[in-house]
C-alpha cells in the first residue's frame, strides 16, 4: 500500500478549517477542573500511546477484528455498492469502465481486493482502523478527546484537543513482518458557525491523520451531547477523506505531492466527499445525500479513451452518487476533464469535458457514515 506523510500539512490546515475562535481562549472549566477531561484549549497528548492488535486487517468477524471493527461501517462500503452499474443501464460500457477505474484506483489506498467489489471481504488501512478504535471507547486518549468535546458543547465554549501519536502494532504475524502504524486525531469545538468554505452552525470538527490519509469531519453539536463510551455513534454533517494527498495542498492548491508510482510525476490522489444535512460542495451546489469520489493526477489516464470521450488523457475523474431518490435512473454521474481536479476550497467551477450518467445495480443503498 502506498504511504504518505500528512502530518506537516495537517497542522497548518487546522488554522483554516478547525481553529475558528480557538486562539487565545481563557476557558472557565468550572467543576470539571481543567485538563484533558474538560473543555480544554490546545491540550495535546504528547507521549505516544502503544496499542496492540493481533491483526490490523478488518474482515467480516467483529469478534476477532481489531477494536471490534465492523466491515459494514468502513469508509467505501456504501459507495462501492451504489456505484456498481446495473446490467443494461444506459451508457453500460462507460459505466463499467468508470466503476473498474474506481476499484483499481481506490484499492491501493484502502486495502480491499478490487475483484471482491462491491461486497469486498476485508480492508486494511489506518483510517478505518482508527474509526473503529474511536468508536470502541476502549482507547483512553481517544475517549478522553471525545469527552472533552462533549464538555465544550455543554459549556458552549471553544476548545481543542489533539492526540499526537497512537502507535498501533499487530502481533499475530512473524516478527519480521509486523507493522506499526502511527495514527493521530485533532478535535476542535467551534461554538460560532463556520463561514469558509461552507457555512455550518456550531460544530465539532475532527481531523484524523495516518501516514497515507487524512479525514476531515464536521459534526453538529448535538452529536456530542453525551460522554463516555456509552455515548454511541456520532453522525457527521460532512466528511472529506484524502488518500496519498497532502492535506494543505489539497485544500489550497490544485496539485498534490509526495510518493508516486508515476515515474517521478505528481502522484495519483483520491478525495472522497460525503455530503449530509443540506451541505454544499466546492461549487456552492447543494450536495445533500450525495457521495463524491474524485481521482486526480498530472499524469492523467487513458483508461477512458476507449470510447469517444474527446479527451486523450483525463486528469480529473469524478464519480458522484445520489442517494436521495431511489427511483432515479441516473443516480450515478461521471465527469471527466483534461485538467486536474480543483482543490476542495477553490470556488472555481469545474469544467467537465465529458459526462454521463447511469443506473445503480442496487437502488436500495442508503447513505451511512461510520
Amino acid at each position: 500500500m502506498k504511504t504518505r506523510l500528512c502530518f506537516r500539512a495537517y497542522a497548518a490546515s487546522l488554522a483554516v478549517l478547525l481553529s475558528a475562535g480557538l486562539t487565545g481562549c481563557e476557558l472557565d472549566t468550572g467543576s470539571s477542573g481543567g485538563g484533558p477531561g474538560s473543555c480544554t484549549d490546545g491540550f495535546t497528548f504528547e507521549d505516544p500511546s502503544q496499542v496492540q492488535y493481533g491483526s490490523l486487517t478488518i474482515d467480516g468477524d467483529q469478534n476477532t477484528n481489531p477494536a471490534g471493527a465492523n466491515l459494514e461501517k468502513t469508509l467505501f462500503r456504501q459507495f462501492a455498492r451504489i456505484a456498481e452499474p446495473a446490467d443494461g443501464t444506459e451508457n453500460q460500457n462507460q459505466a463499467t469502465e468508470a466503476y473498474d477505474f474506481f476499484k483499481k484506483e481506490t484499492e491501493k489506498f484502502i486495502g480491499f481486493n478490487k475483484d471482491n467489489l462491491p461486497d469486498y471481504n476485508q480492508v486494511r488501512n489506518g483510517f478505518d482502523l482508527l474509526e473503529a478504535m474511536i468508536a470502541s471507547g476502549n482507547v483512553a486518549p481517544l475517549q478522553t478527546a471525545r469527552d472533552a468535546m462533549a464538555n465544550c458543547v455543554r459549556e458552549d465554549a471553544p476548545g481543542s484537543i489533539r492526540v499526537n501519536t497512537l502507535k498501533v502494532t499487530e502481533t499475530e504475524v512473524p516478527e519480521d513482518e509486523r507493522e506499526t502504524w502511527e495514527l493521530g486525531v485533532n478535535y476542535a469545538h467551534n461554538p460560532e458557525p463556520l463561514t469558509d468554505p461552507t457555512p455550518f452552525g456550531p460544530n465539532v470538527a475532527r481531523v484524523a491523520f495516518t501516514p497515507e490519509s487524512f479525514v476531515f469531519t464536521l459534526y453538529p453539536n448535538q452529536a456530542f451531547q453525551g460522554i463516555g463510551p456509552s455515548s454511541g455513534f456520532k453522525q457527521p454533517s460532512k466528511l472529506i477523506a484524502g488518500f496519498n494527498a497532502d492535506f494543505e495542498e489539497t485544500v489550497n492548491e490544485e496539485e498534490s505531492s509526495g510518493d508516486s508510482g508515476n515515474d517521478g510525476g505528481d502522484p495519483d490522489s483520491v478525495i472522497f466527499e460525503s455530503f449530509l444535512e443540506n451541505t454544499q460542495d466546492d461549487r456552492g451546489d447543494d450536495r445533500s445525500q450525495t457521495d463524491r469520489w474524485s481521482w486526480s493526477s498530472e499524469e492523467g489516464t487513458t483508461d477512458f479513451s476507449g470510447y469517444d470521450s474527446g479527451i486523450d488523457r483525463a486528469k480529473c475523474v469524478r464519480v458522484t452518487a445520489d442517494y436521495s431518490d431511489s427511483t432515479s435512473q441516473d443516480r450515478i454521474t461521471v465527469e471527466l476533464a483534461s485538467e486536474a481536479c480543483p482543490s476542495i476550497s477553490d470556488p472555481t467551477d469545474f469544467n467537465a469535458e465529458k459526462s454521463f450518467t447511469y443506473k445503480s445495480a442496487d437502488p436500495t443503498v442508503e447513505q451511512v457514515r461510520n
